[in-house]
């Protein structure tokens, strides 16, 4: 769970900032999404499984 506290707080900022900046709730939701992914702070398990090994 301490691993996903800062990407999801992270696309929370972002998504309040572009929200701010747009004056459109949806499309600052989408923008903040779009920078989390983007900035790969979404990763797969997958890939993190084989980083362990």
């Amino acid at each position: 769970m301490k691993k996903r506290v800062f990407p999801i707080s992270m696309t929370v900022l972002w998504g309040i900032v572009f929200t701010t900046a747009m004056h459109n709730l949806t499309l600052g939701i989408c923008m903040g999404l779009m920078m989390g992914i983007a900035f790969g702070l979404f990763d797969s398990d997958k890939k993190n499984d084989q980083e362990k090994e």
